[in-house]
């Protein structure tokens, strides 16, 4: 079976954790070519160190990590550890980083990992999207051999920072305008879907019985009940897209209106963006699942 080659940008994160260790278990299937890290959750030097251990968790040690963007475009950021820990993994027990950051910034990685792919690369946006914007503005040719960037953010009911707006979207919310007006093949996969992905007991119990790494990080990883699996419902949609209920829609991101900044909304126009509506919770579980108990 091919492979398709895989650009992650993330900022670990308890949920990119998840995310990423689902990715890292579909070896037959993806292709990780490249992890860049930028600011969010956590601070960038935080973000590039989870990145590194997590890659350590499933041996894949070969895979690039390039620290990005220490800071949004136009703004401060908006670190949440009260959610995800000081360290951004809730203070799980994981081994150091036995690597060290890929030299380079994670910009010009970007780009030249997307230029010299032999077929189109697909992106999972699992962070403030401040490391793409600046890729696709100082070489929009990228776009061409671009097949999906897949974004986790947005959403028509509500945020999760603000009353209006998704944390992802708000912390950069012009980097979040430049990717959507990019004309690259943007998928919403927002907070009306990955709200609906909290894990139960139970499941969480059964993925810890299993004694496989990934599997137990998760599980020590969700210390609270109420936290979904946000980002790896990007991950999910790229692999299985039929476990998503879909339309497309002209998406517009507030920048002007200080209070509903970074919110995502539908405007008149020509619908290019594919945004996820409904979950089939049992498919996607059943998926996770299955990545992180792997033996790859």
């Amino acid at each position: 079976m091919a492979t398709r080659p895989l650009i992650i940008d993330t900022d670990p994160g308890k949920d990119d954790a998840v995310a990423i260790l689902t990715a890292l278990g579909l070896r037959e299937s993806i292709n990780v070519i490249l992890l860049s890290t930028v600011a969010g959750n956590v601070s960038l030097a935080q973000t590039t160190a989870n990145a590194l251990r997590l890659c350590h968790v499933k041996a894949r040690t070969d895979i690039p990590v390039h620290a990005g963007c220490p800071r949004a475009l136009l703004q401060s950021g908006n670190t949440v550890p009260d959610i995800h820990g000081e360290d951004g993994l809730g203070g799980a027990i994981l081994p150091p980083p036995t690597t060290r950051p890929a030299d380079g910034h994670a910009v010009p990685a970007i780009i030249e990992a997307i230029r010299n792919a032999s077929e189109p690369v697909t992106i999972a946006a699992l962070a403030p999207m401040t490391n793409l914007a600046l890729a696709l503005v100082m070489a929009p040719d990228i776009v061409a051999n671009i097949a999906e960037i897949a974004v986790m953010g947005g959403s028509f009911s509500g945020g999760n920072i603000t009353p209006y707006a998704s944390y992802n979207m708000h912390s950069d919310p012009h980097a979040a305008r430049i990717v959507f007006s990019s004309g690259a093949s943007v998928t919403m996969v927002g907070l009306d879907v990955t709200r609906k992905t909290m894990p139960t007991p139970r499941w969480l119990a059964e993925l810890k019985a299993t004694n496989k790494p990934a599997a137990k990080v998760v599980a020590e990883l969700w210390d609270d009940p109420t936290l979904c699996f946000n980002d790896a419902c990007v991950i999910a949609h790229i692999m299985q897209p039929d476990i998503f209920r879909s339309d497309r829609r002209c998406i517009e991101i507030e920048l002007n209106d200080p209070i509903r900044i970074g919110e995502t909304r539908v405007i008149a126009g020509e619908a290019r963006t594919t945004t996820l509506l409904d979950i089939d919770r049992e498919a996607f579980f059943s998926f996770v699942y299955g990545a992180l108990t792997t033996s790859q």
